[in-house]
């Protein structure tokens, strides 16, 4: 069921977009979705046209973790599950990668805290004292957003230094996460360093539940 549909029968309303058509399947998980009626054939232009609403609307635009994709997620912080998880882990990048960053031209930045208010991972804030926006590398994911909004242009996406590459497709993803899966043991201690890094950043407020 799509995410913000299922928050919408909650009695809970998307707070980025009230549209439902947002995210696109291609190749075999799109005919998987036409054969169990969960949506509904469009051409390139048209999904095209929903990519480039998706962005002017705020979205982050969220592709699978393979260079062939099979799916693209269009996500909101309050709707996706994913995106909420990365709000609710004190440096997230530890976790999964950007090969993109946001960067912030300070003496061009007016503080006008646009950014901050299409950032859905809370990534960007204004500083009051320094007089401008200010990322958090920690947790900027590099979508975006923030740069075509920026009425005084003073934000940029910065190429980081090391690439990751995906893998090709679903099955070496599948191979790779496989080889990874974690013993019990290693994963309490994630759970200790999510603990340790919310004491460390001042952000003990991620531990409640």
């Amino acid at each position: 069921m799509h995410l913000q549909k299922k928050k919408a029968i909650e009695g809970r309303s998307c707070r980025v977009t009230a549209r439902r058509e947002t995210c696109l399947s291609l190749g075999s998980v799109a005919e998987m979705v036409l054969i169990i009626g969960a949506g509904r054939k469009i051409s390139r232009d048209e999904a095209v046209s929903i990519i480039d609403q998706n962005q002017k609307e705020g979205l982050v635009l969220q592709p699978a973790n393979t260079e062939n994709p099979e799916f693209i997620c269009s996500c909101c912080g309050c709707c996706c599950g994913m995106l909420s998880m990365h709000r609710q882990i004190p440096r997230p990048l530890d976790y999964w990668a950007a090969n993109f960053q946001a960067a912030v031209d300070a003496a061009a930045c007016t503080a006008c805290g646009v950014c901050a208010k299409r950032c859905q991972v809370g990534a960007v804030a204004v500083s009051e004292k320094k007089g401008h926006a200010a990322v958090d590398l920690d947790r900027c994911l590099g979508c975006g957003l923030c740069v075509p909004t920026c009425p005084a242009k003073a934000i940029t996406l910065v190429k980081k230094p090391v690439e990751t590459r995906p893998p090709e497709n679903r099955e070496q993803l599948l191979d790779i996460i496989k080889a990874h899966r974690k013993p019990r043991l290693d994963k309490l201690r994630v759970k200790g360093k999510i603990v340790i890094d919310a004491i460390r950043t001042g952000q003990t407020h991620l531990l409640k539940p």
